[in-house]
């Protein structure tokens, strides 16, 4: 299934930036021949997941679109996740195209919650103890204070609205409000 994913997701990049697939520019991006494009172009059509017609190029059917942002968001989460433990961002996109054939969708939405990756939009998310004096919104924590709960910072403290002070920063990712 891997390299199925990788097909698809090569010809999901070039619908995205307004390009129709064409088996030359697959062969490029996967450093393929275009002969082997062409015999995997045939089999993801049977699959259901292309509309292929020789000369003409490739589209994704709305089955092969979902399992390309699929992949998408598996490699996003991934990077994200490597990224929160320090790794430099070319090691962590090569890690993050290798893992995101291997998550599942469990393993994905645990690593979203808990290392709060935010996939689904541009939010910087940062840890508690990172940030300086504002108002931020709790992307990610694993007890008290919850998701979703204002949190401010004044003099590097950090208190819920009603006043408590939280003192685990560390483990809790915010976002700016």
């Amino acid at each position: 299934m891997e390299r199925v994913e990788e097909y698809l997701e090569a010809i999901y990049d070039l619908q995205r930036r307004g390009k129709i697939a064409k088996t030359g520019d697959i062969a490029k991006i996967l450093n393929v021949k275009p002969a082997s494009v062409t015999e995997m172009l045939i089999k993801l059509r049977e699959k259901g997941y292309v509309d292929y017609s020789p000369y003409r190029g490739v589209v994704l059917t709305k089955s092969g679109e979902e399992i390309a942002e699929r992949v998408k968001k598996r490699y996003s989460v991934a990077f994200g996740f490597f990224k929160f433990i320090g790794v430099e961002d070319s090691i962590a996109s090569r890690l993050a195209c290798e893992l995101e054939h291997h998550l599942n969708d469990e393993v994905v939405e645990r690593l979203k919650s808990f290392f709060g990756t935010c996939t689904d939009c541009k939010k910087t998310v940062k840890r508690l103890s990172c940030v300086g004096d504002g108002v931020y919104i709790i992307v990610s924590s694993p007890g008290k204070p919850k998701c979703g709960e204002k949190v401010i910072v004044e003099k590097g403290i950090a208190r819920t609205e009603d006043g408590i002070e939280i003192n685990n920063k560390e483990v809790i990712l915010v976002t700016k409000f």
